[in-house]
C-alpha cells in the first residue's frame, strides 16, 4: 500500500516521462525511414547478419600489471595484478522480424602486495543481458529486457589492528544481485551501436539476510531495509552501447545505462558507464584501458571509479 500511494503520487512525472520516450520514439522513427524499411525481413537479415540467422561472438583477455623493487632507496612495493575477462554475445533474427540479443559479461582479477597476507580483488563483475525485440523497421523494434548481474568472489574490507592485517566479509556471490526487467524500445543501427529504451522498468536488488540481520534499525545494506532479503523499485531505464575504432588498432567500447527511480528521489538519477579502450599490438598481444564510473544512490550513495591499465593477451571468439 504504501509503495502504491507512492506510485499514485508520482503518476504525472511518469506520464511525463512515458510521453518523452513515445515522442522520442515516433521522431526518430520518422526520421530513420529510408528506402531499407520496404525490403522483407529476409533482406534484412542479409544486410545486417551477413545471411546468418544466429551469431555467436566475443573476446576474452588475460591482463597482467607487475612491479618489482629490491633495496629501492626511494620505497616502493612489489606487486602482481592478474585479470581474466570475457565478453560473448548472441544474435538471432528471423523473416518474421524477431530479434533476440544477449550478452555474457565476465571479469575477474586479483592483485598480490608484498607484505600483505592476503590477495586482494582487482576486479569481479558478471552480468548476463537479454534483449528480444520486434522489428518495427529497419532500426527499431518493441523491446523487453532482462538484466542480471552480481559478484562471483567474497567482498573484504582490509584495516590493521594491534599492527596485525585483518579482513572483515562486506559482500559476496548474490549479496548484493541487481534483477532488472522492462518493456520499451530499441534501437540498433549495427553490432557497434544499440540504444534501449524501458520507460517501464522493474528493478530489484537482493542480499543475504545474514548481513542485514546485523544491522542497526535504521540503516541499510546496499539500499536493503534492515532484515530483509530485497527492496523493490519502479522506474525507466535507457541503457546502450558504441563502439568506434578511433584510429588504427585503436578500439574504443562503451557500455552505459541511466535509471531514474518513480517511487522515491526521483531526482537522484542512477548511471553506470564503462569505458574499454583496446590498444593492439598484433592479433594476440593488445593493450587495455578501462575506465567504469558508477553511481547508484541505494547502493553507496557516491560515486564508485574503477580504472584498469595492462598488457596481455587479446582472443576474439
Amino acid at each position: 500500500m504504501k509503495h502504491l500511494q507512492k506510485l499514485i503520487h508520482k503518476l504525472p512525472s511518469i506520464f511525463f516521462t512515458v510521453s518523452c520516450f513515445v515522442s522520442s520514439f515516433t521522431l526518430y522513427a520518422q526520421e530513420e525511414e529510408e528506402p531499407g524499411e520496404l525490403l522483407p525481413f529476409d533482406a534484412v537479415i542479409q544486410s545486417e547478419m551477413g545471411g546468418k540467422r544466429m551469431k555467436f561472438y566475443g573476446n576474452t583477455r588475460f591482463n597482467f600489471n607487475q612491479a618489482y623493487f629490491s633495496n629501492w632507496i626511494s620505497g616502493g612495493e612489489s606487486a602482481l595484478t592478474l585479470l581474466y575477462g570475457l565478453d560473448y554475445n548472441f544474435n538471432y533474427s528471423d523473416r518474421n522480424g524477431l530479434v533476440w540479443d544477449s550478452n555474457l559479461l565476465l571479469s575477474l582479477g586479483t592483485t598480490y602486495v608484498s607484505g600483505s597476507k592476503y590477495l586482494k580483488k582487482a576486479d569481479d563483475r558478471f552480468e548476463i543481458n537479454s534483449l528480444v525485440g520486434k522489428q518495427i523497421n529497419t532500426y527499431w523494434n518493441y523491446s523487453g529486457f532482462l538484466n542480471f548481474k552480481t559478484q562471483l568472489l567474497p567482498g573484504f574490507k582490509f584495516f590493521n589492528q594491534d599492527g596485525e592485517e585483518l579482513r572483515e566479509r562486506v559482500s559476496q556471490f548474490l549479496s548484493p544481485a541487481i534483477l532488472q526487467a522492462g518493456l520499451g524500445f530499441y534501437y540498433k543501427k549495427n553490432q557497434d551501436f544499440w540504444v534501449n529504451m524501458s520507460p517501464v522498468s522493474a528493478r530489484m536488488i537482493i542480499v543475504s539476510k545474514k548481513f542485514t540481520q546485523e544491522l542497526e534499525a535504521e540503516s541499510k545494506y546496499f539500499g536493503v531495509d534492515f532484515n530483509k532479503r530485497s527492496k523493490f523499485f519502479f522506474g525507466a531505464l535507457i541503457s546502450g552501447f558504441y563502439k568506434k575504432e578511433i584510429m588504427e588498432n585503436i578500439i574504443w567500447e562503451n557500455k552505459f545505462s541511466v535509471y531514474v527511480n518513480y517511487l522515491e528521489k526521483t531526482e537522484n538519477v542512477d548511471f553506470d558507464w564503462n569505458s574499454n579502450m583496446r590498444f593492439k599490438v598484433n592479433s594476440k598481444i593488445s593493450g587495455n584501458f578501462i575506465l567504469h564510473l558508477l553511481y547508484d544512490d541505494d547502493l553507496i550513495g557516491k560515486l564508485q571509479v574503477r580504472e584498469l591499465l595492462g598488457l596481455g593477451i587479446n582472443i576474439d571468439l
